[in-house]
């Protein structure tokens, strides 16, 4: 009995130490819902945010102040059946700055390929190297980018285990499921073209410039506000000109879509050559928000 009671103890202590490196939110709205209960997507939201939160998804240590911070918006479009559904998923995650209370965003993405079943009482499945269901590997997969994302932000290339555990996912989904996004042929933006985006040779200097973004920019300005800005230019430098190897790169707009608010409030103070450059190339990696850049200049 005393042997099962410590063997009890060691397994709470273990999943305390290791793992457990979210501290997700996950929401389901349901603007057009006509059939079925709502108590279904009240199940949906507790055990989505219970699979990300208590599953452990690296070997590292994590304390709770250390968990990854992010939220889940799961919008049901259209009820297919009565447990199975077309959604938009919105997903995003952030992560602290070094001597400051800001946190600066690593992700805010849109994915509007979303199908899926799922049964309330069931519990959510999933198994590394193998596909379970459509659900389970959909949020795998973006929790191993968010990990990744966070990794390089602090290490140059130091989330590449995860980008490949998360392009596995991608080729585990059977050729017959029927699960949009997960393919080439799907057009140019979705999970598939995502990840190949991130590891791509074209990209690999964006890598670099991931990191030196926030570990040598925005975690060194606390310190030196000048220094700060010019390795956030120079990091921009490098992911302009990683455009014009890979245009199309979703990559390049989930960067868009993540820091150009961001952007936009620190170079407001900067002297007029610094914000120029940053208008540039801003206005050069999305051409359709230039007349927001030029709040900048003013």
């Amino acid at each position: 009995m005393k042997k099962l009671l410590a063997s009890l103890i060691l397994s709470v202590m273990v999943t305390f130490v290791f793992g457990q490196e979210f501290n997700a939110q996950f929401k389901v709205s349901t603007p057009k819902l006509q059939n079925t209960d709502p108590k279904v997507f009240k199940d949906l939201e507790d055990d989505a945010r219970q699979f990300i939160n208590t599953r452990t998804w690296t070997n590292d240590k994590y304390e709770n102040t250390e968990r990854i911070k992010c939220n889940f918006l799961l919008t049901i479009k259209e009820e297919l059946s009565t447990n199975t559904f077309k959604a938009d998923l919105t997903v995003a995650a952030s992560r602290p700055v070094f001597g400051s209370n800001y946190e600066t965003p690593l992700i805010n993405y849109i994915d509007k390929e979303i199908t899926f079943s799922y049964e309330p009482n069931r519990p959510l499945n999933y198994v590394q190297n193998s596909f379970t269901d459509n659900f389970t590997a959909i949020l795998a997969f973006y929790l191993n980018v968010i990990i990744g994302l966070d990794y390089d932000s602090f290490a140059a290339n130091g989330g590449n285990d995860y980008f490949l555990i998360s392009q596995n996912i991608v080729n585990q989904i059977p050729a017959n499921a029927n699960a949009p996004g997960w393919k080439a042929s799907e057009g140019n933006r979705n999970r598939y073209w995502l990840i190949e985006s991130i590891l791509s040779p074209r990209l690999r200097p964006m890598r670099t410039a991931w990191y030196q973004y926030h570990r040598l920019g925005l975690d060194m300005m606390h310190q030196n506000a000048d220094e700060g800005k010019m390795a956030l230019l120079k990091s921009m430098e490098t992911i302009d000109a990683a455009k014009r190897n890979y245009p199309v790169a979703v990559w390049i707009q989930l960067f868009v879509d993540a820091k150009t608010n961001e952007l936009v409030e620190i170079f407001k103070k900067s002297a007029k050559p610094q914000q120029q450059s940053v208008y540039n190339i801003l206005s050069r990696l999305d051409p359709s928000a230039a007349l927001k850049y030029q709040s900048i200049l003013q």
